[in-house]
């Protein structure tokens, strides 16, 4: 058996580890960061890099770095079932999370931290209740490797065994499953599409589909569904759904029809609605999509991911854990702080998410996008993360959007 001493165990190297990594690492802290897969590695996602991650990478030093491997834009259209469109500009960007989540480990290495894959976390180590490390199986030739630490960071996504093992999981089922494929598109195609697509289809509701154009010609296309609304899609099979979605959403079939498919159809479970899981126990942190920080109503974690991660790092960068009350202290405020800065803007986005899944009031809001100013002006407003989705989707906010 290997065993190792650390400071800080962070365990999943995808965006909320590796943030977190960065900037524990860059202010001295001896970091292993330990993933049950070699990089680079593909990850099911819609690869989109809205405000709020490319603010989480501009506060890690990274962003012109991110941007400089993706697809920028600066516009994207919200569909209706009906057809009709809203558009908000705002500064996006699209990158497959195999480059991104290399990116994003090889900063983390370069920052100082240590990395070990691949390794299948098998059990915690706890002492007295507390978290102080896990031991992981090697998974290709079986050895042991037992890792100590004054504090462990669970960045593991939505899987729910590593939840388990941890003793934090709040619920089994996914909140949300989701399925992409990539396809690379004809350079004239390619240049004509400059925007990100989102569709509220019905033969979706309650979910969503996307279109997002990625570097080097290649579009991610996928849909996502809500598990927890009281609606439900003709199918919940999320590659039939897929394929619906490519034949019935006319700029979708319109890709599909010249391009060539570079990637089998892959589906991941969500966990959405900061739910699912305890956000800390002594000695231990929950960070990203692990802890729920994916949203309803756009399925976006990339961002959220980061920021926990950020978050976490500056905690225990402001603290020593040598002692039992340090560690305990490190948890509840990390919890406190997450829950302040994140709860009411989850809960807005599943009512958001509830009002969208009825087609009608989303045709009527394209409607209303296109005759006036308010519906475009408070989308733009909520993907830059400036305004409350209350303001839009409410009864408040469906009368301003009838008259202005």
């Amino acid at each position: 058996m290997r065993r190792h001493v650390v400071d800080i165990l962070i365990i999943g190297a995808g965006p909320a580890g590796a943030a977190a990594a960065c900037v524990l690492a860059a202010q001295g802290r001896d970091v292993l960061l330990v993933d049950r897969q070699a990089f680079p590695r593909d990850k099911v996602c819609g690869d989109a890099l809205i405000p709020d991650a490319l603010h989480a990478l501009e506060r890690l030093g990274l962003r012109r770095h991110v941007l400089a491997h993706s697809r920028p834009s600066t516009s994207v259209r919200v569909y209706a079932p009906g057809g009709r469109y809203v558009r908000a500009d705002v500064d996006v960007g699209c990158l497959p999370r195999r480059c991104l989540d290399d990116l994003l480990l090889r900063a983390a290495i370069a920052a100082g931290a240590a990395f070990a894959a691949p390794y299948t976390l098998a059990a915690p180590l706890e002492h007295d209740a507390h978290i102080i490390g896990a031991r992981f199986v090697h998974a290709q030739h079986g050895d042991v490797m037992s890792v100590h630490a004054n504090c462990t960071l669970l960045a593991t996504g939505a899987a729910l065994r590593p939840l388990e093992i941890f003793s934090v999981a709040q619920r089994r089922s996914a909140s949300a499953l989701a399925a992409r494929i990539y396809v690379r598109v004809p350079r004239d195609v390619a240049e004509a599409t400059r925007h990100f697509a989102i569709s509220i289809d019905r033969h979706i509701c309650p979910g969503y589909g996307w279109i997002f154009p990625g570097p080097d010609d290649v579009f991610n296309l996928g849909v996502g569904y809500f598990t927890d609304s009281r609606h439900s899609p003709p199918t919940t099979n999320p590659r039939q759904l897929l394929a619906r979605f490519l034949a019935n959403f006319a700029p979708a079939r319109e890709i599909m029809s010249s391009s060539r498919t570079v990637s089998h159809v892959r589906g991941a479970p969500l966990r959405t609605a900061l739910s699912g899981a305890a956000l800390s126990r002594p000695g231990l942190l929950v960070l990203g999509e692990a802890a729920g920080l994916t949203y309803s109503f756009t399925g976006e974690g990339i961002g959220k991911a980061m920021e926990s991660g950020i978050i976490a790092g500056e905690i225990l960068s402001r603290r020593s854990h040598a002692s039992r009350s340090a560690r305990d202290d490190a948890a509840r405020e990390y919890a406190a702080t997450i829950r302040q800065r994140f709860d009411a803007r989850f809960g807005a986005y599943r009512a958001a998410q509830a009002w969208l899944a009825r087609p009608m009031l989303s045709d009527f809001l394209a409607w209303r996008g296109n005759a006036g100013t308010y519906v475009s002006e408070q989308l733009r407003a909520l993907l830059l993360e400036i305004s409350d989705p209350g303001a839009l989707f409410s009864l408040a906010g469906m009368l301003k959007a009838m008259v202005r």
